[in-house]
């Protein structure tokens, strides 16, 4: 005959309570009272973009991890942001207003690219450099070209006399040949 063990069982029942402790608590919370038909319409009016909320959010960073946009960042920092920035454009405010003032509380780093000032300035040089080696590439091959169309003069040139001895001495041997 085998004796059970207080412990496990007292163990087993003490996790079972705590567990259907936790259900019930869960349970509980997550009952929400449901809202009026003019609340639900005040929410689903309040969670529709405005006009230029999307492209402000996806230039800034969520200053929670700085890790992701604002617009698909899912913390409650950046649902804060998300309605502060829709409300402001809803107000007429201009999004660029709106995105210096978020980068004067938070700092620059909350843009998640650069001004446009300098990286528009690096941007012209680069391309102004790319342009000036492909003429560079173009006169070069442009002038080798003209080399090869027009032949250099032959530095060895062959006397006319000397030639014109060979040619009748080869006229000679071909007509004692037809003979």
């Amino acid at each position: 005959m085998r004796v059970r063990s207080t412990r496990s069982s007292r163990w087993r029942r003490a996790a079972a309570l705590a567990a259907a402790v936790a259900g019930m608590a869960l349970s509980i919370s997550s009952r929400a009272e449901p809202a009026t038909p003019s609340e639900a319409a005040a929410e689903l009016v309040d969670s529709t973009p405005a006009p230029g909320e999307r492209a402000l959010a996806a230039r800034l960073l969520a200053p929670c991890c700085w890790d992701q946009t604002l617009d698909v960042h899912e913390s409650e920092v950046a649902r804060d942001l998300r309605r502060e920035i829709r409300a402001r454009l809803r107000r007429g405010e201009a999004a660029d207003v709106i995105e210096q003032d978020l980068v004067a509380r938070y700092g620059d780093r909350l843009r998640a690219a650069p001004s446009s000032g300098v990286l528009g300035k690096v941007a012209l040089g680069l391309m102004l450099g790319i342009a000036v080696a492909f003429l560079g590439i173009f006169a070069l091959l442009r002038s080798w070209r003209r080399s090869d169309a027009q032949p250099a003069p032959s530095s060895v040139a062959l006397p006319a006399a000397a030639r014109d001895e060979y040619d009748e001495r080869l006229d000679d041997e071909l007509r004692g040949s037809d003979a």
